[in-house]
This record gives structure tokens, sequence and C-alpha cells, in this order.
């Protein structure tokens, strides 16, 4: 089945919580699908970082990625850290 890699877009919030959250305790800190679903809505509405998603046909997302935007003084450019 193909998936398709995309950017996040609000519709994808409440699976996105779900999979954010079991990352989060993958890495061994306490579920609490709320404090996740509030911090990846600020980020979404403050445009902190970028938010893609690997969906199917169905819109079922099986895997995210967040991407913060950095800057580099000396080489000047914006770069992005994983």
């Amino acid at each position: 089945m193909e998936s398709e890699i995309r950017k996040a877009v609000w519709a994808d919030l409440d699976q996105l919580t779900e999979l954010f959250d079991a990352y989060r305790v993958f890495y061994e800190k306490s579920p609490d699908k709320n404090a996740v679903k509030a911090f990846l809505t600020e980020r979404i509405a403050n445009g902190d970082s970028e938010l893609f998603v690997a969906a199917d046909p169905n819109g079922d997302i099986a895997g995210f990625v967040q991407l913060y935007p950095l800057f580099s003084s000396t080489q000047m450019k914006r770069f992005w850290l994983l």
C-alpha cells in the first residue's frame, strides 16, 4: 500500500496525538494525551515547527516527523533540526 508524505493539517491532530503520545511512552515518559494535544496545537498554531505525516489512501497516519527551524550565524543559513 502506498503512503503519501504531506504536511500535517488540523484534521490530523487526533491521530498525531495518539502517535506522539506513543513516541513519548517509548522514551519512558508517562502517557499524557491532553498535554500532547496542547503541545502539538501550540506548535502548529505558532508555526514553531513543521509536522509532516505519512498517510495511507484512507487517511490513516502511519508515522510523522517534526522539524524545528534553526539558524546558523556563521553560515548565515536556516536549517532544520530533526
